[in-house]
């Protein structure tokens, strides 16, 4: 048998790499989705741009923010795992 200090920072290991992966992977698609509707609704009425861009910068922060979530998660499992 492991020691449980080693199957506990390998543990943490995998969670880094997961929190990492899917949190920027969920923040891509939510970000690639919104600015393909923003080109979309630009294209439809030009007029509308300013009140359209601004919301889609809402939506790009709100989106950005997972990444830094799951950026901020990573980095606690990374302390973890070396202690």
């Amino acid at each position: 048998m492991s020691e449980p200090n080693v199957m506990t920072s390998a543990a943490c290991l995998i969670g880094v790499g997961l929190s990492i992966g899917l949190g920027t992977l969920g923040s891509a698609i939510g970000i690639g989705i919104a600015a393909s509707k923003f080109i979309e609704s630009i294209a439809r009425q030009p007029e509308s741009e300013k009140k359209t861009r601004t919301w889609f910068l809402v939506a790009y922060a709100l989106c950005e923010t997972q990444a830094l979530f799951a950026l901020l998660f990573a980095l606690m499992l990374l302390q973890k795992a070396g202690s």
